[in-house]
Order: structure tokens, then C-alpha cells, then sequence
């Protein structure tokens, strides 16, 4: 059996591909928050950070990325919408 040899460039791009797939994993927790609290905008969003973060930092921006748009969109969800146009009626 051959040794498996690697050039400096394709163990970059390999390693940039798994933390990408990471990323995106790890992405989808946020999109599907805002995909169910009707915040898709802040999901998709979040979805492209954590995988472009995670293709160039890996785990040091997926991670934390996934964990802010999470509670970004929680947060959001939970605020009380105040409807202007009850009040300006009375």
C-alpha cells in the first residue's frame, strides 16, 4: 500500500471543504429557527456566515456565529409587537 501524499495547496482546500461542510451543519440550527419564527432573513444570513466562516477560521467562527444568530433570533421572536395602528384609532 502507497503512502498518501498531499501537496501543501490540496490539504488546505480539503481541510477548508470539511470546516465548510462543518459550518453548514452547524448553520442550519439558526436557519431553522428563523425558518420557524419567521425570521428567514436573520437564518439565511446566519446560515452563510457560519459556512463561509467555517471555510476560512472553522470551528472559531461557526461556532460562535451559530450560537449569536440563535440567540439573536430567539430574542427577536420573543419581543411584544406593538401595532401602531390600534393606537392611533383611539
Amino acid at each position: 500500500m502507497d503512502p498518501v501524499s498531499l501537496t501543501t495547496r490540496e490539504a488546505i482546500i480539503y481541510s477548508a471543504l470539511i470546516n465548510m461542510a462543518v459550518g453548514f451543519v452547524l448553520g442550519l440550527i439558526p436557519f431553522f429557527f428563523g425558518y420557524f419564527n419567521k425570521e428567514k432573513g436573520l437564518g439565511t444570513i446566519a446560515i452563510l456566515i457560519s459556512t463561509l466562516g467555517g471555510a476560512v477560521l472553522g470551528i472559531f467562527i461557526s461556532i460562535p456565529a451559530t450560537v449569536i444568530f440563535t440567540w439573536i433570533i430567539v430574542r427577536r421572536s420573543r419581543a411584544p409587537n406593538i401595532d401602531k395602528s390600534d393606537s392611533a384609532t383611539s
